[in-house]
């Protein structure tokens, strides 16, 4: 009898299976409940939905399923790297902001190599690694300085076997937003030790002024820099997977040519490049986040057991103080009125104290926040 757990990579087969907000379909079937009728503040996507010419674009070209899609789809580079103000020679689209982060680990990173991680972070930068049978070493982020990226220690914690610093900016779970000169100061050391910078910028869409912070106009000058974006958050697109990487023409070229064919569809291309040029939804969007926000931080002051960290996203990290009660707990006692939060206990540098919650309408964030207000333990 073969046993075929031997044949198995043995990166493949240690894998870590990460937990993700946003599992609707699981949560239904909990809180026997349909899924159009919870509330989800567990995934960090935009509380207006897609934009409409991007759903509508969707509908008008569905006849063309039958076909495979466009291959080279060099009218859609176009149009991300006008959204993104490069050229299209700097562009490389995927299928989801996730696909490039597994790719990038698969080109750039050996067994022998190590990637280094601020953390907090997202935890698909950890399961790239792993897959791609590279180590990881994490850099923790202070909470008591709300999280920012210390720059001389990151400095510090690179060894001759770095090959990747992953970073993520805006910083999820976090809402940290570092500063472009401490970030341009990462970029031109990990130059200097030939050290690739995976900048992660799919939340930049929902800062003010993002444009100013982001790190695009670089792509150039520092070959070492790769930038992330992505439509499932801003955009509202997480269903339709699609997204796209800035890179130096050489770097864009070679995960183009690494990735795999046909990797993005034709309904998400379409949607896509409607949405990004969808001007009125941008200013909508950022417009209602921005306010709302600010109303639902008032709000959580009402609860004095909660501390909510600032956010330059749609998205607040909230730390519980009360001694007898714990992210999961609060968790599962949400779900059973159907309300989803991101229990962030397993986040690296962070614990079952914390929790992240979305930014939605004003009407729905009053009522999360009246549910924990109301909150018991044994409820």
């Amino acid at each position: 009898m073969v046993d075929v757990s031997k044949l198995v990579k043995k990166s493949i087969k240690n894998l870590t299976t990460y937990v993700h907000g946003g599992n609707v379909w699981e949560a239904a079937q909990i809180s026997n409940m349909p899924v159009n009728q919870l509330l989800d503040f567990s995934i960090s996507t935009s509380p207006t939905g897609a934009p409409k010419p991007a759903v509508e674009a969707i509908r008008q070209h569905i006849d063309l399923i039958h076909h495979y899609p466009d291959l080279d789809h060099e009218w859609l580079l176009e149009t991300f790297a006008k959204f993104a103000e490069v050229k299209a020679e700097n562009i490389v689209s995927c299928n989801g902001s996730t696909e490039l982060i597994y790719l990038f680990a698969e080109v750039f990173l050996g067994k022998e190599y190590e990637a280094l991680i601020p953390v907090p972070s997202f935890s698909e930068y950890k399961a790239a690694i792993e897959r791609a049978g590279g180590n990881m070493v994490f850099l923790g982020c202070d909470p008591k300085e709300n999280f920012r990226l210390d720059v001389q220690e990151l400095e510090k914690s690179v060894t001759s076997k770095t090959r990747i610093i992953f970073l993520c900016n805006p910083n999820s779970p976090t809402g940290q937003l570092y500063e472009k000169d401490d970030v341009l100061e990462v970029i031109k050391f990990a130059a200097e030790k030939n050290i690739m910078v995976f900048l992660d910028e799919d939340y930049i869409d929902f800062v003010v002024d993002g444009k100013r912070y982001s790190m695009a106009q670089y792509v150039n000058e520092y070959e070492n820099l790769f930038i992330l974006r992505t439509l499932t958050k801003f955009f509202g697109l997480a269903g339709a997977r699609i997204g796209f990487g800035i890179a130096s023409p050489y770097v864009a070229k070679i995960l183009t040519k690494a990735k795999m064919p046909w990797s993005v569809n034709s309904l998400a291309m379409f949607g896509a490049a409607e949405a990004v040029q969808d001007e009125q939804f941008i200013k909508k969007t950022r417009l209602l986040v921005s306010s709302s926000k600010k109303e639902m931080m008032e709000l959580f002051k009402e609860i004095s057991w909660l501390k909510v960290y600032p956010s330059e996203t749609n998205f607040l990290l909230i730390q519980i103080t009360k001694a007898d009660l714990t992210s999961t707990k609060l968790r599962e006692g949400l779900l059973k009125k159907g309300i989803l939060i991101r229990d962030c206990k397993d986040f690296d540098g962070l614990s079952d104290k914390f929790f992240r919650v979305t930014v939605r309408r004003p009407e729905e964030n009053k009522k999360l926040i009246q549910q924990i207000k109301s909150f018991k333990p044994a409820d």
